[in-house]
């Protein structure tokens, strides 16, 4: 079927206004109404994820151990909380990306957390990074981040968008947490200290917690 110029442009006009509307629905729509998190500690098994410089006393730090830590400390947060918490891995096992989406995707009202630490060739970099999906995230990956990067004595690398495979194919709320660069020796140095881990999980779950208060 042929259309003429002006049919055309049109047409045009109007799906780049439904996509542009389509945007902002998710850009400032915000939940709310969750009673489930889904808390994924990144990488496991074989995939290590990240891993540090050689640090005194402590050897090489790996991200799968770091974000399973990390995960347990803000599940038991969250189900304190009153929250139903999933956990896609408790130990130290391979679960493929489209396992974890799934899981997310399994559960209605619910919000999934994916944790991870981040690594760079260019081991200068600090700092904690906040990714999320746009399904009305953008306001709890805003918490997140203030929370986490008050406690950083790194740079504040902000809230963003990625394409990354468990938020693409997610279909609700979902964020990624790249909780410190373990490539920057110092703050794999700090990534180290349980203490600090328990401090970025208490601050997760507080964020999360007054994201569902009216």
């Amino acid at each position: 079927m042929r259309f003429g110029r002006s049919a055309l442009l049109a047409g045009l006009a109007v799906a780049s206004m439904l996509w542009l509307s389509g945007c902002a629905t998710f850009r400032y729509y915000n939940i709310t109404d969750f009673n489930t998190v889904v808390v994924d500690p990144g990488h496991g098994g074989r995939d290590a994820g990240a891993t540090s410089p050689r640090l005194r006393r402590i050897g090489r730090l790996q991200e799968k151990d770091l974000a399973l830590d990390v995960a347990r400390r803000l599940e038991g947060k969250l189900s304190d909380a009153g929250f139903r918490t999933v956990m896609t891995r408790r130990s130290d096992r391979f679960i493929p990306l489209d396992d974890r989406v799934a899981i997310s995707n399994a559960h209605l009202k619910s919000v999934f957390i994916s944790i991870h630490f981040n690594d760079t060739r260019r081991r200068r970099i600090h700092g904690v990074e906040v990714y999320h999906n746009r399904r009305g995230t953008w306001q709890l990956a805003e918490r997140i981040d203030r929370s986490l990067a008050s406690m950083s004595q790194g740079e504040n690398r902000g809230v963003k968008t990625a394409r990354y495979r468990v938020l693409r194919y997610s279909q609700g709320p979902a964020l990624l947490v790249e909780c410190g660069f373990l490539s920057n020796p110092a703050e794999a140095a700090r990534c180290a200290d349980p203490v600090w881990r328990e401090e970025v999980a208490t601050r997760l779950a507080r964020a999360i917690i007054a994201q569902r208060q009216p």
